[in-house]
C-alpha cells in the first residue's frame, strides 16, 4: 500500500447545526491522498479546539461538508482520524479508521476501526515528512 500523491494539506472549518439548536465551527487539519487512481485517502486530525470533536454526529457533519467541498466519491475514499489528545480511548489508538453509511449523499453511521500497522507507518512517515519540509521552509 503506498500514500502516492499528497492532493490537499490544509486547515478546515466548516460552520454545521448542532442537535442543541446551535451553530458549531468545525476546525481540523484536512490531508487527501490519491493512494491509486479512483480511490483518495481523507485524513482529518483534531486540532485541540474543542472537546468532544469527534462525537458521531459532529463527524457526520463533518465527512458530509468535506465531501461536498471537494466533491469526493463516498465510495471511494478511505476516512482516517487522527486524534493524538485522546486519552480517553482504552486502546490509545491514535489513528482510526471510520466507515460511513451513506444515504442521500450525507453520512451516517459512523464505525471506528483500528487501522493496520503499514498503513499506521505511511500515515506517520509521510505526516513527519511535511513537518520536515515546513522546517526547512520557514528555516
Amino acid at each position: 500500500m503506498m500514500l502516492t500523491m499528497r492532493i490537499v494539506d490544509q486547515l478546515y472549518q466548516c460552520n454545521v447545526p448542532g442537535q442543541d439548536g446551535y451553530v458549531w465551527q468545525l476546525h481540523c487539519h484536512l490531508r487527501i491522498f490519491q493512494q491509486h487512481p479512483g480511490h483518495k485517502i481523507v485524513m482529518v486530525s483534531d486540532r485541540g479546539c474543542e472537546t468532544g470533536w469527534f462525537i458521531p454526529y459532529k463527524l457526520e457533519q463533518l465527512a458530509t461538508r468535506i465531501v461536498q467541498d471537494f466533491q469526493l466519491n463516498p465510495d471511494r475514499l478511505t476516512w482516517i482520524e487522527h486524534d493524538p489528545n485522546d486519552g480517553s480511548r482504552q486502546d490509545c489508538i491514535e489513528f482510526s479508521q471510520v466507515v460511513f453509511q451513506w444515504q442521500d449523499g450525507k453520512a451516517t453511521d459512523p464505525q471506528w476501526r483500528a487501522i493496520d500497522d503499514q498503513l499506521a507507518a505511511l500515515i506517520i512517515g509521510e505526516m513527519l515528512q511535511l513537518a520536515t519540509a515546513s522546517a526547512v521552509r520557514v528555516g
